[in-house]
């Protein structure tokens, strides 16, 4: 071939046609058009981080929200929903644990808001002879969940990365990783209970509708009374936010008043099964273990049981593994989780972050959310159950949410944005729960 042919030499590039040219040229110019970026753009060094950041606790999430339609455990808030469409409140005597027999029926003693939540759902999938399970409606409630964490830390000013991160921790880096993965009543009115307050704190920082705040409070109330105290934070953000004496009283009617009503149902629900406004039936629960009949033989609610489930939120560690039943000497998987309850300083190490603050970084409304936390953890501590069965200390997501908001408030002054060690921290944490959980449920 002639010097200068296009394919004359080997390992020579070939010149493009002009035809070549000409389509590339019409092509380029499509694509600046229509705005479409490069495929290139898409794997910039900060979008392959990112995937790489988000892609182990977006497959654990996967991993749970499958979970807790598989695994599914007692559905008494279906049964007790179904009761209430046939007109009667008893629920069957086989359906599960923690019952409470009288006058030879059986009854539900948990707050009836969930089964009042679920009660169109379980009416309709009747009408086709189908039961209708928890875990349903449950996956909702969890994928709210995250909504809410990050429209909140949104809300104070977090970047769209960094608000996805504190979600992705508040759901895998804390005991609601637990609560999530399976479908059963116990758990599934504190996925509500987390889904409510949640909602109620990104109301009130998004358009403060203090109507929609009252009958969120009003719900948490007919679910998990240990988490009503929130009320206490908005009743005092009120008076700090609210001048007039004539406004604040239109206000407080707004917030108060559904739980007033709240408290009129439950107490006539209670006198209609028990016939005693004030009685739940959790004096007369059957139990799962000995354990906890001889905690209840102490009181309800008594001092006597602060101590303990102070320790257990505290101080509970996980429980080690030995290689045989006389020696000391540990074997894989060496450390599982305590069905008994774990600190939070475990599943959510990132909480100690508030530890290290001093009395002047809390501002008003601060001080109003640690009383309302404070008050929240007084009435658990007095109370005889310490949630057995649970991976950390379940009983923690009735001031959780506010604490986590808490330390998203404070963090977000210090730092602005989420430092290197603390994105390590908040995801890391998601990875060691899960860990446990596989020993909660004894996949290793």
């Amino acid at each position: 071939m002639k010097t200068g042919d296009p394919q004359g030499s080997v390992g020579s590039n070939p010149t493009p046609s002009a035809k070549y040219l000409k389509i590339r040229k019409n092509f380029n110019t499509l694509i600046t058009t229509l705005h479409i970026p490069k495929v290139s753009q898409y794997f910039t060094n900060t979008r392959i981080r990112q995937l790489l950041k988000f892609a182990v606790p977006f497959l654990i999430l996967v991993i749970v929200l499958i979970l807790s339609e598989v695994k599914r455990g007692d559905q008494q808030f279906s049964y007790l929903a179904q009761a209430f469409l046939d007109g009667h409140l008893y629920i069957p005597k086989d359906i599960g644990a923690d019952l409470v027999p009288w006058h030879n029926r059986y009854y539900w003693a948990l707050g009836p808001a969930p089964s009042l939540i679920l009660l169109p759902f379980v009416g309709l999938f009747s009408i086709f002879n189908i039961f209708f399970y928890q875990g349903y409606l449950q996956w909702f409630f969890i994928l709210g969940t995250l909504v809410f964490v990050y429209k909140i830390a949104r809300k104070i000013a977090y970047s769209a990365e960094d608000s996805l991160t504190l979600s992705l921790a508040f759901a895998l880096g804390s005991t609601f990783v637990g609560v999530a993965s399976v479908s059963m009543s116990w758990y599934f009115s504190q996925i509500l209970t987390t889904f409510l307050l949640l909602w109620s704190i990104y109301e009130y920082y998004s358009r403060k509708r203090w109507w929609l705040i009252g009958i969120l409070c009003a719900f948490i109330f007919m679910t998990r009374i240990t988490a009503a105290p929130i009320i206490i934070f908005f009743g005092l953000e009120i008076w700090r936010l609210v001048r007039s004496n004539h406004q604040r009283l239109r206000v407080y009617a707004q917030l108060f008043t559904p739980s007033l009503f709240a408290i009129i149902l439950l107490a006539i629900y209670n006198f209609a099964r028990f016939h005693n406004v004030f009685e739940q039936g959790y004096l007369n629960q059957l139990l799962v273990t000995p354990g906890l009949y001889r905690a209840r033989d102490y009181g309800l609610l008594s001092l006597s049981h602060v101590p303990g489930n102070i320790f257990i939120a505290f101080l509970g560690t996980p429980m080690p593994v030995y290689r045989d039943g006389i020696s000391h000497v540990l074997g894989p998987p060496f450390l599982t989780n305590n069905p008994w309850g774990m600190s939070v300083f475990i599943t959510s190490p990132y909480l100690l972050y508030l530890f290290t603050l001093k009395k002047k970084a809390f501002d008003a409304r601060s001080k109003y959310m640690i009383i309302a936390i404070v008050a929240s953890m007084t009435l658990i501590f007095l109370y005889y159950g310490i949630g057995y069965y649970q991976l950390g200390y379940r009983y923690a997501l009735d001031f959780l949410p506010l604490t986590f908001v808490l330390f998203m408030i404070k963090y977000h002054d210090g730092h602005k944005k989420l430092s290197s060690a603390m994105n390590w921290v908040l995801l890391g944490s998601g990875v060691v729960n899960f860990y446990f959980l596989l020993t909660f449920w004894g996949a290793i």
